[in-house]
């Protein structure tokens, strides 16, 4: 067989290939998965999580104005706007469809055309704009050579260049779940509390939180312990869970059980203490939304800044994202699949469709690469016509003589 060069970066393999079709599938089933492809959401209402898009082509003039922006569902981007440029906004929360209603009134909906009622409670943040992070850029960016992921705000749900977070980035992705940006951490100050005192919640549970009767309080302004002139010298202090005693089993169970009438936010560390807030993101481990205290000022609290979807463990990407895989199933993805069949052939068909492979990819990444250096939108009638074309090419080649040979 042929020796691959070391130096030869444009070198695919079989297993490259289906590893890459593996990637992009995991993502399709996690953004996709869970939302409906064949029915508009708008009967249903604000949904707490789905997938949505802005088409451009049918309201340009997002790009610039923010009143004129529009989310329309994973659907009505099928069946209404295909071959339309559309941005993908991956997921937002309590958002109701927009296509064909007063914010796209040249539009008709194919699914649901009677949508008379404006959608009131939707918020469109610059994403539906086609701009991202603090530095308001596209993404991709074509002015902007750096490699850099980007990442969501639970809150705001913006996403951000982790370089512009300015803060350390953690050491790997599995250090934490979600992220809140620096605006919504002085936006919604309580939050501050909580930092350096949530860790890995299979360990570290809130350790030494203040116990505050509010019984009877008003609950617009009950205090809270993380006011020094309203909480008192006196209020004792407890450990939540003693975890050295505590069975793992029992301390999950006891983990969401809080009186109605006991505050355990925990105040302020001082900013010496070496786990205080610092200015900037945060990062929080799974599971951290379990222990937001739910006492009655805090729940106050939370309607008054409009998070009190931050209390309901549904409203997490990740449990999306569960929802979607289980709605595909467990048969086995194309990867799998495609490792087992090419398993399961001789040696001399392996290296032939690994050959082919190879040439098919190599002939794809030309033939895009000239609409990325045109700024073209590829559609559907784009790459049907290339493997139209490559499949007439092949069957020239086989007709007029004996297939290539290859090394083996």
């Amino acid at each position: 067989m042929e020796q691959k060069d070391d130096q030869d970066t444009s070198y695919v393999t079989m297993a490259d290939i289906l590893k890459e079709q593996e990637e992009l599938e995991e993502t399709s089933r996690a953004v996709l998965g869970g939302s409906d492809e064949k029915n508009c959401t708008y009967t249903m209402g604000y949904v707490g999580r789905q997938a949505l898009y802005a088409c451009l082509t049918c309201v340009p003039e997002a790009r610039g104005v923010e009143s004129k922006r529009s989310g329309i569902c994973l659907a009505c981007s099928l069946h209404c706007h295909d071959n339309h440029e559309l941005l993908e906004l991956y997921t937002k929360r309590n958002f109701r469809c927009d296509c064909g209603g007063k914010r796209m009134p040249d539009v008709k909906c194919k699914l649901e055309p009677r949508k008379e009622e404006e959608n009131m409670k939707n918020r469109y943040n610059q994403n539906f704009s086609g701009l991202y992070c603090i530095c308001h850029r596209p993404y991709p960016d074509p002015e902007d050579d750096a490699e850099d992921e980007m990442i969501q705000c639970i809150v705001c749900e913006d996403w951000y260049h982790m370089r512009h977070l300015d803060v350390d980035e953690p050491k790997s992705a599995k250090d934490y779940a979600e992220m809140v940006c620096g605006g919504c951490m002085e936006a919604k100050p309580f939050l501050k509390n909580y930092v350096g005192k949530i860790e890995d919640t299979n360990k570290t549970v809130l350790d030494d939180t203040v116990q505050v009767d509010v019984t009877g309080l008003d609950e617009s302004t009950a205090a809270t312990p993380s006011d020094p002139e309203t909480a008192g010298p006196s209020e004792p202090k407890q450990r939540r869970l003693d975890e050295s005693n505590v069975p793992a089993e029992d301390l999950e169970k006891d983990k969401p059980t809080v009186s109605l009438d006991i505050c355990t936010k925990p105040p302020m560390a001082a900013d010496k203490d070496e786990k205080s807030y610092k200015k900037g993101a945060s990062f929080w481990v799974e599971g951290w939304r379990k222990f937001l205290c739910q006492c009655k000022a805090c729940i106050e609290l939370y309607k008054q800044h409009d998070v009190e979807y931050l209390l309901n463990e549904k409203d997490t990407v990740k449990h999306y994202e569960e929802i979607g895989k289980q709605k595909h199933g467990t048969d086995g993805n194309s990867y799998e699949q495609g490792m087992q069949m090419l398993g399961q052939l001789d040696r001399g068909t392996q290296v032939d469709m690994l050959t082919e492979y190879n040439r098919m990819t190599s002939r794809l990444r030309e033939f895009l690469d000239q609409f990325v250096a045109n700024q073209q939108v590829v559609t559907r009638d784009d790459i049907n016509e290339f493997f139209a074309k490559l499949n007439k090419e092949r069957r020239e080649t086989t007709s007029s003589g004996p297939p290539p040979y290859f090394c083996r």
